[in-house]
């Protein structure tokens, strides 16, 4: 069966099984695995449970872009049940399975799907969109120095991927001084605005420069553009990427809409340092929540 998957995945006239036998074997939880339970040992879950899940959902992925529409709840139910472990490899082999994942996803389409399709599953969106800023900010840190236990050198690959996954229009989640609508068209001619949030247990602080931290029960106002590759990129000057900010995926409500969306968060390090805001930076944040429709008394950073 996983042969099968394979050779259906890759187009391959050996292939015999049909994508009405694929949906058909769809479990209720809306998994591909092979066996009967997860209850086994990790290299049997990653090889008969998990890498199906990958390359049936793959092929799901690849059938609905090509038109088959109606799949989207198979394929949403399939991308989630293969979220379990991150997508990561057994053992010693924990980031080469991460890195084989996503490749098969690749071969699905992922691309076009992480463009256009935000609100299927937007739990993918988020893992998928995290593990490429993680491997992105580290390899422009120095180089991705992290290796299998064996010393195998995983950048090359993870090159590759961050390459292929980087988005033309990705959603980008504004909050302080980004929130006023005349820096934003400064820095990013053009951007469209998608909606406003609130990013649900996220608080703003303000160290010396706006930041978000993780605090349950805070909740920060932000506005919530589609932005360019271009666009992205000046921001990444704006905000001091990879070394002053780092970029993390949030999920997002817009108007009912569940998606997940890139926001740029102070790293450890730049967070510590004694920097002085220009001047008016300060000031600058009030109107932007004034300009996105807020009231102005959510501006509390740091209570």
């Amino acid at each position: 069966m996983l042969e099968d998957l394979k050779q259906m995945l890759e187009y391959s006239p050996g292939s015999k099984l049909t994508l009405k036998e694929l949906l058909a074997f769809q479990d209720v939880d809306g998994s591909f695995k092979l066996l009967d339970s997860y209850e086994v040992p990790s290299k049997a879950r990653v090889d008969f449970c998990y890498m199906p899940i990958y390359i049936a959902a793959a092929i799901l992925m690849r059938a609905y872009l090509d038109g088959k529409r109606h799949l989207a709840p198979r394929l949403e139910r399939a991308l989630q049940a293969g979220l379990g472990r991150s997508f990561l490899g057994h053992g010693f082999e924990v980031e080469e399975g991460q890195i084989l994942a996503l490749q098969v996803f690749i071969k699905g389409g992922l691309r076009q799907f992480l463009e256009t399709e935000w609100e299927i599953c937007p739990a993918f969106h988020n893992k998928i969109n995290n593990i490429v800023h993680r491997y992105n900010s580290s390899l422009l840190r120095g180089g991705h120095s992290d290796k299998e236990p064996w010393g195998k050198d995983c950048s090359p690959a993870w090159r590759e991927i961050v390459e292929e996954l980087r988005p033309n229009k990705p959603p980008y989640i504004a909050y302080g001084s980004n929130m006023d609508k005349g820096q934003m068209e400064a820095r990013c001619p053009g951007a469209r605005i998608l909606g406003a949030a609130y990013l649900e247990n996220w608080e703003l602080t303000l160290p010396h420069f706006a930041n978000i931290e993780r605090r349950k029960g805070k909740k920060t106002p932000a506005l919530v553009w589609e932005i360019t590759k271009e666009h992205e990129s000046s921001l990444d000057r704006c905000e001091g990427y990879p070394f002053a900010y780092d970029k993390i995926d949030i999920i997002v409500n817009i108007d009912g809409r569940l998606i997940s969306a890139m926001a740029y968060a102070m790293t450890p390090e730049y967070k510590k340092r004694k920097r002085e805001p220009r001047r008016g930076y300060v000031e600058q944040i009030p109107k932007g929540y004034r300009d996105a429709g807020f009231d102005e008394a959510d501006f509390l950073p740091g209570r």
